[in-house]
């Protein structure tokens, strides 16, 4: 065989050894053909591994029906599925449920920010509350209740990269205002006014600066829109606006407050018990630290700071020993703004309630006397108290004596009667003006002593107990609840008699206090309501 020559296809060839029968001319090998043997493979076989391929082949699709079945079939929220921070995947609807319920309204929390601080409130004080039912409706509808298609791309969705849902949230807009106006108080930073103080006898300014609050009209609307990514996300983003200094430039006020520096101030304080007038000055050194700037109808003007003026009140109540007293609360932006404006201004004393030890052989009357209050004042000032069975060296409170006079005092005028000597005696500006004959109640139903005040007037008020007509009548004292003493001129019956003419200047009436006719019309006319009544014994 010639080198390089290609065997015939399906023939195998041997080399046959020399000196054989076959052995070729001149001692050259020659290659004799064989037949080949060929291999068969059982069907079997073929069957198992066709199977095996189309398994394989088949199996990812059939892992991926049998996890759709399961989802679909099982009532159970798809893997990924989350509402807000809350995992709810491969929960039921029924556990699903009671977690986000449990999660939104035991745990979650906003953090509510104004850009500088951040507050963590609960969702109900921003008015949000969680629809749970429709929540877990949303949430279980991913990979649910589509076509085939739509599900099966949803739940490939989730499984790789998270489904988030936004929670139905119900929102309360008059409790979502509220929330925030509790959270601007603390949320914003006033303007700061330009400002002039006295500094070792210079007038020094001190430069305002811009503040900001919250606007809660806008941030009340951000809310209302974003109701629910607030609940997801637990974050809420305060609306803030600026808000500019009343007073910016105070330039012009340095000459204007040194001016008000060199003036006399004297503060004027009143006790409408004792009948007491007090003056307390105010030294410049102090007055220099009362005054600042504020701003009027076009530039700034001197104003006076009430916070010293009530530091001073204090100081000045002090003196005034351990039962009297002034509500500085009440009066010092008053005051402060009197001063400010030179107009006069009266400061009300007053007067603490004190105890009494009951003695032996008193009785309630009798202390109700000494004291100037009408007896139910005291029974209603010592619950339980038992009128007809007090014991010596039983301690009794005595209201203020305030509680007599409820309305504002009128300090230049006071009317001055008195009981022993059945007189009146009328003063204005400290000056006896007016003097009467009277008649005060008779002993079985005595006039009360005591400071009292006018509280109304009447031009012809009828008791229908007595039924008596009482011309020009001021109400001046409850004898009891709802029934008011008073003083007024000559009573009339029903009838048109005219009662006691001919007994004025001795004890004649049912409590109040009589004048005659013309007198009583004087009083009715000069006397307004909150002039001070005092009856003496």
């Amino acid at each position: 065989m010639a080198y390089g020559k290609r065997l015939p296809t399906g023939m195998q060839y041997r080399r046959q050894e020399p000196g054989t029968a076959e052995e070729s001319v001149a001692g050259q090998y020659q290659y004799v053909r064989v037949p080949s043997q060929q291999y068969q493979i059982p069907l079997w076989m073929v069957a198992t591994l066709s199977a095996g391929l189309v398994t394989l082949c088949l199996l990812p699709f059939l892992l991926a029906l049998g996890y759709y079945g399961y989802y679909q079939f099982s009532e159970k929220i798809i893997p990924g599925v989350k509402v807000g921070d809350l995992e709810l995947g491969n929960m039921n609807i029924r556990n699903a449920t009671a977690e986000l319920g449990a999660y939104y309204d035991l745990k979650r929390t906003i953090n509510v920010s104004n850009g500088f601080q951040t507050w963590e409130v609960p969702p109900a004080q921003l008015g949000l509350s969680i629809d749970t039912g429709a929540t877990i409706y949303r949430a279980y509808s991913i990979g649910h209740y589509q076509g085939v298609n739509e599900n099966v791309d949803q739940i490939l969705t989730s499984l790789s990269e998270g489904w988030q849902v936004s929670p139905v949230v119900s929102f309360d807009v008059v409790t979502a205002r509220q929330g925030l106006e509790t959270i601007a108080s603390q949320a914003g930073k006033p303007a700061q006014d330009a400002s002039i103080s006295l500094q070792d006898e210079k007038w020094v300014i001190t430069p305002s600066k811009i503040g900001y609050a919250v606007n809660i009209t806008d941030s009340l609307k951000t809310l209302e829109t974003h109701a629910d990514v607030v609940m997801a996300e637990g974050y809420l983003q305060l609306n803030i606006m600026p808000v500019a200094p009343k007073v910016s430039d105070v330039s012009g006020v340095r000459e204007a407050a040194q001016k008000f520096l060199e003036k006399t101030v004297e503060i004027n304080a009143y006790d409408p018990i004792s009948n007491e007038f007090f003056s307390w000055p105010v030294p410049a050194e102090t007055l220099g630290t009362w005054i600042k700037a504020e701003a009027g109808e076009e530039t700034p003007v001197v104003g006076i700071e009430p916070a010293q003026v009530s530091t001073f009140l204090n100081n000045m109540g002090a003196t005034l020993g351990d039962t009297r007293w002034v509500d500085v609360e009440k009066y010092s932006t008053d005051l402060a703004q009197a001063i400010a404006q030179d107009t006069p201004y009266w400061v009300m004393i007053n007067h603490k309630p004190t105890t009494y030890t009951i003695q032996k052989g008193d009785t309630l009357l009798k202390i109700s006397w000494k004291a100037g209050f009408p007896m139910w004042f005291l029974l209603n000032a010592n619950p339980g108290l038992d009128a007809e069975n007090m014991v010596t060296g039983q301690t009794i409170i005595i209201p203020s004596k305030d509680e007599m006079l409820p309305l504002p005092v009128i300090p230049h005028k006071r009317i001055v009667m008195s009981i022993k000597k059945q007189r009146m005696m009328v003063y204005e500006n400290g000056e006896q003006i007016k003097k009467f004959v009277i008649s005060t109640g008779i002993d079985k139903s005595p006039t009360q002593p005591g400071v009292f005040q006018v509280q109304s007037h009447k031009v012809n008020a009828y008791a229908s107990e007595w039924d008596l007509y009482m011309p020009h009548f001021l109400g001046i004292y409850e004898a009891w609840p709802d029934f008011m003493n008073g003083i007024h001129g000559l009573p009339t019956l029903s009838n048109g008699t005219r009662l006691w003419a001919n007994v004025l200047g001795k004890p004649a009436s049912y409590g109040c206090i009589i004048l005659a006719l013309d007198d009583a019309k004087w009083l009715y006319k000069w006397a307004e309501d909150g002039v001070v009544v005092e009856i003496r014994s």
